[in-house]
């Protein structure tokens, strides 16, 4: 069982790894999408108008709030998945309670909130503009949001957990 503990937790730190580069490149192209709308011309900026600003209710402004709200979302989803490398590292080292791992955890509680609230201001973003996600990535949906609040409720109660082991730790190590 050891083995396949090490195994399983060495591919969840290779995949955050994958993810963090997925997540940067998705940052790199949604700063390089919003900084194009204002700079094109020509052809392109006819198109630009005719399929995307005139399609719907979106503005060049409203299409930089998305943007921002994107790169927030990708700059948390990537926060998240370095915390929880680290807490991954840590656990395949044996160092459990740990104030690192609380600290990471924490972090992870807190980019998975500013995930869930973002997508909870997309969808009313979008739905005040009358058009439905320009992204197939986030569905903008409640049961999605419902989801999110409740992977914070679980992050939120693992953090309790680790928090009292912590604790515990700590006054075990000042008994000895």
């Amino acid at each position: 069982m050891k083995y396949l503990t090490n195994f399983i937790l060495k591919a969840v730190s290779i995949l955050t790894i994958v993810a963090e580069v997925i997540f940067s490149l998705g940052t790199f192209g949604v700063i390089f999408s919003t900084i194009m709308m204002f700079i094109i011309s020509g052809s392109d900026k006819e198109d630009f108008n005719k399929y995307i600003l005139s399609s719907g209710n979106l503005t060049k402004g409203t299409l930089l709030l998305a943007g921002i709200n994107a790169i927030v979302i990708f700059a948390s989803l990537i926060i998240t998945m370095h915390s929880l490398r680290r807490v991954v590292d840590n656990i395949s080292n044996k160092q459990f309670f740990v104030a690192s791992n609380l600290l990471n955890i924490k972090k992870m509680l807190i980019s998975v909130s500013i995930v869930t609230l973002c997508n909870i201001f997309s969808m009313f973003f979008f739905a005040s503009a009358h058009v439905s996600s320009l992204s197939g990535v986030f569905s903008n949906s409640w049961s999605q949001i419902g989801i999110y609040i409740i992977f914070v409720a679980i992050l939120y109660t693992i953090y309790l957990v680790f928090k009292y082991g912590f604790e515990l730790q700590e006054d075990s190590n000042t008994v000895i």
